[in-house]
């Protein structure tokens, strides 16, 4: 089950005005309420905060995993197309979380194995909620990650659009140190993989996971040092 959590940019985003009737996609806050029994039947419930801002005339939606912390932009969505958006998300973090194991030399069962997995991820994810609310700490780690967005936009070397770019661009913000009200420090990228791997079938310890990215972060620091940044 997907819950998208929406703030108010989002939820008017998702939303179109039909004779003079706000129609939506986006129920209230109070609906989520509702939804408890349903949510524990299953196995899985991933939620989700998104926000949209604009740089110039582009529409920017930035996705991220309340638990993790770990984020996916989208560059150029149309406004009200959720059908659009669901399934830009779906491939992509299907296809990101297949990079992250990638990157930390991580075991991806065999073809035919891998896409009994994914059909069953998907199948998952076809249960999606969308409400109006938002939590100020995802939120703030949200505008950290638009800021670098928009360094990229109008000071460096351009908004990425396309989805390898999004990704590389995403690896920056998901390879920093976050925490959560003062808790212990983690890494967005690294704790989302330990959570992917048994859906996606990869046999891999969180030691190994970690061990993996800690090698990958070395590698790229070598190849492109930049700061550590810790919130």
């Amino acid at each position: 089950m997907l819950i998208f959590d929406c703030t108010k940019d989002a939820a008017d985003f998702f939303s179109k005005k039909v004779k003079g009737e706000i129609i939506s996609a986006v129920q209230p806050s109070a609906a989520a309420q509702s939804l408890e029994p349903d949510s524990a039947a299953h196995d899985r419930v991933d939620r989700w905060q998104l926000h949209v801002t604009k740089f110039g005339r582009t529409h920017v939606l930035l996705a991220m995993k309340v638990d993790t912390r770990y984020a996916m932009m989208f560059v150029g969505l149309k406004r009200n197309d959720v059908q659009g958006f669901l399934q830009q998300f779906s491939a992509r973090y299907i296809l990101e979380v297949l990079v992250l194991a990638g990157n930390v030399s991580g075991q991806i069962p065999p073809q035919s194995e891998l896409q009994r997995h994914v059909d069953l991820l998907e199948e998952s994810l076809q249960s999606v909620h969308f409400f109006k609310r938002s939590d100020r700490s995802v939120q703030a780690h949200i505008n950290d990650v638009l800021y670098m967005a928009a360094y990229d936009a109008y000071e460096g070397k351009g908004l990425p659009v396309e989805a390898p770019d999004l990704i590389a661009f995403g690896e920056v913000p998901n390879g920093m140190l976050r925490s959560i009200r003062g808790g212990d420090y983690f890494i967005p990228a690294e704790l989302e993989l330990k959570q992917a791997c048994p859906r996606f079938g990869m046999v891999m310890t969180e030691g190994e996971i970690a061990d993996g990215y800690k090698r990958w972060r070395s590698r790229r620091r070598e190849q492109d040092p930049e700061p550590e940044f810790e919130d």
